[in-house]
């Protein structure tokens, strides 16, 4: 590398451990430690530890006589919820910035560790090399000072963040004046429009107040766009709107993709009448492991909403989903069909919903089954807001496959089961991975071991091209019937997109 040039001249910069260069990064190597030989922050380094996506580069280097760096597990690893609070500290990272390795959601990636650093890393501090400077502003991070260094020949800039509350900044694109926006904007406004007028009649009709009003309609403007009624009586007339950018496909100029972004998010303020304050952003691109599952932030802030007669809490900026799955509003309402008198197993329950539903519905009991903490307690005061409570709504806290495998004493017990898994999890409190394709049925088969005689399970999966094994099922029990009810379960307003969820009712002749 060639002499740094310092972005001030009092900043100084001391390495605590080799920076890996992006070609030998094949995604994000960090190096950090428990104290830093930062000048500045008058810190001195007691212990290195390094990792990288490939073994082979995270090899320790030569600290010095007596002095090695101990390999640690990824940055994502070490950040689990499970795990003891790293001390304060220098996390050191370079991931890939789009030179030498391949164009993918480098834009998710950097959200990503910004997210990582927030939560995790809080009383950190935080050394970022990269060689696009417009990635680094993705972060939700305002650097404190930068140097310019080489990679070879191409240039980089090193950022310095400390992460604290102070330092968070948003990442919400600023909506774009009226007099600066191309022509496609106006084509925007008109499709926002015409799709205002064409659910009008059928939301009034259905008593709708949260729903998708745009879904990537014109592919310049890939977002989805959610609106959700305040149930709160003291402000009933308040709207949120929720805009979810779809992560550009690579070749796609992020300055572009961002400009579009800003228009986008000023035409869908001015045709719905809605203040900058009460608009909320997020990015949706494919989840691996419990990614879809992390906090995003930590505002706290949730609302009140309505929907087939109940109430729900939804939150709108720390998580990648707000709690109400709008594409699962008529498959609720059939759980809420088919629960009277029944006892009802919610596996995999999340933020509780299809529970209310069925409890609204008349469920003899209601059990919510969730590996995250987090989410029954979300699920418990979304039973309290509806008046339902006491010990015949449980919870339990637990692996579900785990869980069902167990769960012999309830053998026969459950009149109707609804699963809706993951695409795709892992925990370090789970016994292994699951992919719902791979696991669906051990999974089917685990649960209808629970089922009455004359009961029914709801299956469903917002897996894209999921191949459904029916003849195994069928195979393991003949007398199974099963009916795919996707197209019944898939409301107008997600019309534009009916592989968004598949849906199967179960039950025996």
């Amino acid at each position: 590398m060639r002499v740094p040039q310092q972005s001030s001249a009092n900043s100084t910069a001391t390495a605590t451990a080799n920076i890996s260069t992006e070609a030998s990064a094949k995604s994000a190597t960090t190096a950090s430690a428990n104290t830093a030989t930062d000048k500045e922050s008058g810190l001195s380094a007691s212990s290195i530890s390094m990792s990288d996506a490939d073994a082979g580069s995270s090899r320790a280097p030569n600290l010095g006589p007596g002095r090695a760096a101990a390999p640690s597990p990824s940055a994502r690893e070490a950040a689990e919820p499970h795990l003891a609070p790293p001390p304060p500290g220098l996390l050191i990272t370079n991931p890939p910035y789009g030179e030498r390795i391949g164009a993918e959601d480098l834009a998710g990636l950097y959200q990503d560790l910004g997210a990582l650093l927030r939560e995790q890393f809080d009383g950190w501090r935080a050394a970022v090399l990269t060689g696009n400077p417009d990635l680094g502003k993705r972060m939700g991070l305002r650097a404190e000072r930068f140097h310019t260094l080489y990679n070879g020949p191409i240039e980089c800039r090193l950022l310095h963040f400390r992460v604290a509350p102070e330092t968070h900044v948003s990442d919400r694109p600023r909506p774009l004046p009226s007099a600066e926006r191309g022509p496609g904007a106006e084509m925007l406004a008109n499709r926002l429009r015409k799709n205002q007028k064409q659910l009008r009649r059928w939301l009034e009709r259905e008593g709708i107040s949260c729903y998708r009003l745009y879904d990537a309609d014109l592919p310049e403007y890939a977002v989805a766009v959610d609106v959700y009624q305040s149930a709160d009586p003291a402000t009933l007339e308040r709207r949120f709107v929720l805009i979810q950018e779809y992560a550009a496909p690579a070749g796609i100029d992020p300055k572009a993709a961002r400009r579009r972004l800003r228009e986008a998010t000023g035409v869908i303020a001015e045709q719905l009448a809605v203040p900058e304050s009460d608009l909320f952003f997020k990015v949706r691109r494919p989840q691996r492991g419990h990614a879809q599952y992390e906090r995003l932030g930590q505002r706290g802030q949730f609302h009140p909403v309505a929907e087939g007669g109940l109430r729900f809490w939804v939150n709108l900026e720390d998580y990648l989903d707000t709690g109400l799955f709008l594409d699962h509003r008529d498959t609720r309402r059939l759980i809420g069909q088919l629960a009277e008198g029944r006892h009802m197993l919610n596996l995999f329950g999340y933020t509780g919903t299809a529970s209310c539903y069925a409890a609204s519905g008349g469920a003899r009991s209601t059990t919510t089954i969730d590996l995250s903490k987090t989410y029954l307690d979300w699920a418990q005061r979304n039973l309290s807001l509806n008046g339902f409570g006491g010990k015949r709504h449980q919870m339990i806290q637990a692996d579900c496959l785990d869980w069902l495998a167990k769960a012999r004493a309830y053998q026969g017990y459950f009149g109707l089961i609804f699963l809706d898994p993951p695409t795709f999890s892992t925990s370090k409190r789970m016994r292994q991975s699951f992919d719902v394709e791979r696991d669906q049925v051990e999974l089917i088969r685990a649960a209808l071991a629970l089922l009455a005689p004359d009961g029914e399970l709801v299956f469903s999966t917002n897996k894209r091209r999921f191949r459904f094994d029916e003849q195994a099922l069928g195979d393991a029990d003949p007398t199974l019937v099963i009916d795919d009810i996707s197209a019944q379960t898939l409301p107008k307003d997600f019309s534009r997109n009916p592989h968004i969820h598949r849906c199967w009712r179960i039950r025996w002749r």
